[in-house]
């Protein structure tokens, strides 16, 4: 009696350590997109999936990360600014979601990043009309955000951004030219990062671990005061957690303790 317990104790723990590994190729998470500009409110979406790393392959660490289109979002949101005697009131995101995309060389910090664009429109709404129907300063995401090159977007005010690929360590910087000052924007963003549950280096692919990237776009505007460049940046977040039959297994073994302890107890 006790060693078939012990081997259903022993084999459930064992389909933990052997699933965690052979079904690393795609992991279940739970996550976050935020995409603010400036000192604005940032919009945080929150999301859940799964996501394919390494390719086919498994391992402890993840290397490499597919996320599919619409993790995130769509969300349409209007967000207040606080900030007393300021000329915007509020910002507006319509539509705001991810588009697919892939992350490389994420493993052992090496730097690595990709390409996962964003779809949707940002407004910052100005005090010459608040409802932010004519007169607004219009950020398009799509079309480059998080992926890189140059879009321009035309409007009553006319915004030029010129957008940059996510990183995984670090954060990327930008330079504004805001009337004769020269200011650096990023090192107040999130780091991009990869830890796990044992390892900064070797474990993140296992329940616990967390993989965070991030993205910053410069936005040029037709003002020539008040608002003249600007930052677009985004901070995405997935923390990977077990999948329900790991969950099952786990439970199924320290069940098997405890019968195993209440066994023990009674001889």
């Amino acid at each position: 009696m006790r060693s078939r317990l012990w081997s259903f104790v022993l084999g459930g723990f064992l389909a933990v350590g052997v699933g965690g590994t052979a079904s690393a190729a795609t992991l279940d998470f739970t996550g976050a997109l935020s995409v603010g500009i400036g000192s604005l409110p940032a919009l945080a979406i929150p999301g859940a999936g799964s996501a394919t790393v390494n390719g086919s392959g498994g391992g402890l660490h993840v290397n490499s990360l597919a996320l599919a289109g619409g993790t995130f979002g769509p969300v349409s949101a209007s967000l207040p600014v606080t900030v007393s005697a300021t000329a915007f009131p509020s910002v507006r995101f319509t539509g705001l979601a991810n588009a697919s995309g892939t992350f490389s060389n994420l493993s052992g910090g090496l730097g690595g990043g990709g390409q996962l664009g964003l779809v949707g429109l940002a407004k910052i709404c100005t005090v010459l009309d608040p409802t932010c129907g004519f007169v607004n300063v219009p950020v398009q995401l799509t079309g480059g955000f998080g992926v890189g090159g140059t879009h321009a977007v035309a409007g009553n005010v006319n915004v030029t951004l010129q957008h940059n690929p996510w990183v995984a360590t670090g954060a990327q910087s930008i330079t504004l030219h805001n009337g004769a000052s020269v200011v650096t924007f990023g090192t107040d963003l999130p780091q991009g990062f990869q830890h796990g549950p044992a390892s900064a280096t070797s474990t993140t692919a296992q329940p616990s671990g967390v993989v965070q990237l991030v993205t910053v776009s410069r936005a040029f505007t037709s003002l020539t005061a008040g608002f003249p460049e600007f930052p677009v940046f985004a901070v995405l977040t997935l923390h990977f957690v077990p999948e329900p039959g790991t969950l099952l297994l786990l439970g199924s073994g320290v069940t098997g303790l405890v019968l195993l302890g209440r066994r023990r107890g009674g001889d």
